[in-house]
């Protein structure tokens, strides 16, 4: 027999053998919100058209009560409609202060979304075959945190960001000219993605921890 597959064979026994020793261990969330009664959520900003706007406020909301089944959650409405009420200019701390005292929620998810102007790319891999291509992109940035109503502070923050392709074209001489269409709506296609990276914080992790002998 060759001594390749002896080999082989031998390794993963080990590996199974030293995977056996192991087991699972939940770790406990960054961000406990168990400790909070009712939580404000603020419709989330972005420079891009209503309808995003409370998709990912939507997407936010089902993210927190999913890793914390039974949280109240109380939706304010967009921030102007929220700044009129309490008669403020700008979420500073005594705007959310305000907000405490008037809808009765010990603190205030807030979230904002930017999104880039389209870019394109060219690439030229040879020039004296024809081959190339150019590719359209637009980049969203997330920024969220969660302020308390008593002290008007921070206790939370979080961000993330996700790019997601509008179009593409290669060409070669080979393949000819070839098109590629992305995402109807790619604004709206990385909220999900962007929304599950900042509430990365309320969810149980797992690690692997050897098992004592």
């Amino acid at each position: 027999m060759r001594p390749y597959p002896v080999l082989v064979m031998l390794l993963l026994l080990v590996v199974q053998w030293g995977c056996s020793q192991t087991v699972l261990v939940p770790v406990s969330p960054r961000m406990d919100l168990k400790n909070y009664g009712t939580f404000g959520l603020v419709q989330f900003a972005s420079n891009s058209d209503p309808a995003i706007n409370s998709y990912a406020t939507q997407q936010f909301q089902e993210q927190v009560q999913g890793a914390y089944p039974g949280t109240a959650i109380l939706e304010l409405g967009n921030r102007e409609t929220v700044l009129a009420a309490v008669g403020a200019g700008q979420l500073d701390a005594e705007a959310i202060t305000k907000i405490g005292q008037k809808y009765g929620v010990s603190a205030v998810f807030l979230g904002d979304i930017t999104y880039s102007e389209p870019t394109t790319n060219f690439r030229i891999g040879d020039i004296t075959k024809l081959h190339g291509g150019v590719r359209s992109e637009v980049r969203g940035d997330l920024s969220t945190k969660l302020m308390e109503t008593k002290s008007g502070a921070s206790v939370w923050s979080s961000s993330a960001w996700a790019t997601r392709q509008i179009g593409s074209v290669s060409l070669s001489t080979k393949g000819g000219v070839n098109a590629t269409v992305g995402d109807a709506n790619p604004r709206k296609a990385m909220v999900p993605a962007l929304i599950y990276h900042v509430t990365e914080d309320f969810r149980p992790k797992f690690v692997r921890q050897k098992v004592q002998q």
